[in-house]
């Protein structure tokens, strides 16, 4: 990748897009806006505040790289994507330049759960995705925060303070609301409802990561990532540390600029 070009990687996501804006390996700026149901109008957001975040025009860009589960829109104008690349790609590529140690990265996104294997040069190895009862684990716990009139991370907070080990036994993302709203109902202390919200949450990322090898070291990327109390509970469910990259929630935005090829 030539070090004096300008990139921006955009990665639209179910919930969120995110936009990175990066000079050869400096990160110069960032940003997200929610997709909502107009993909374009969310990209055109996030390339705008990103690119004022960075201190550029969108001008000055040489060129748009897109992953996430819309990239494909990206390439039509208005956005006039330059490459468009497979999500997983994404995730390795950007992992390992957030970590070049790493070697497996768990992405715990707002409604996709995936976790990939690479090489030292970011190849995959091997990827695995959450079964489709566990779709929505980011939506539902921001859903559960905003029950409580909390953030997702005051949410978090909360559930390291739990003392009681609830459970919510049903499989299922969208019910296991409901279960947890009935806790309250009966009176439980929301501290402890939060920390079963969290473990619902972690024991469907781990039971994803019984299907494949987890090469050192593992690494957590998503807007999850982002929950100590599930970070928490990861690694012994795993049986593996993990740590957590720095903005976890753009690691496909930056894989995206990682894997660029050049002019086609």
């Amino acid at each position: 990748m030539n070090e004096e070009r300008i990139l921006a990687g955009l990665d639209t996501g179910h919930i969120n897009t995110k936009v990175i804006i990066m000079k050869g390996s400096e990160i110069l700026g960032h940003c997200m806006a929610p997709t909502g149901f107009d993909v374009v109008a969310a990209a055109q957001a996030a390339l705008h505040d990103a690119s004022n975040h960075a201190g550029i025009s969108r001008d000055e860009l040489d060129g748009i790289v897109a992953t996430g589960i819309f990239r494909d829109i990206t390439k039509a104008p208005p956005l006039n994507a330059t490459q468009a690349v497979p999500e997983y790609m994404a995730d390795a590529r950007g992992a390992l330049f957030l970590n070049k140690n790493s070697r497996t990265v768990i992405d715990m996104g707002g409604n996709i759960q995936k976790v990939i294997s690479y090489d030292q040069n970011g190849n995959l190895l091997d990827v695995s995705q959450n079964e489709k009862c566990a779709d929505g684990l980011g939506i539902f716990y921001t859903t559960m925060a905003k029950a409580v009139g909390l953030s997702e991370q005051e949410l978090s907070q909360l559930a390291l303070q739990s003392t009681q080990n609830l459970s919510i036994a049903i499989q299922c993302a969208l019910s296991a609301e409901s279960d947890a709203i009935d806790l309250m109902c009966q009176g439980e202390d929301i501290a402890d409802v939060a920390g079963a919200v969290s473990r619902f949450v972690v024991e469907r990322v781990a039971d994803m990561c019984t299907y494949m090898s987890l090469p050192k070291e593992v690494v957590a990327a998503g807007g999850l990532a982002k929950s100590q109390a599930i970070v928490k509970h990861l690694p012994s469910l795993i049986e593996q540390e993990v740590s957590v990259l720095n903005l976890p929630e753009y690691v496909g935005a930056i894989g995206a600029v990682m894997s660029y090829e050049g002019e086609k």
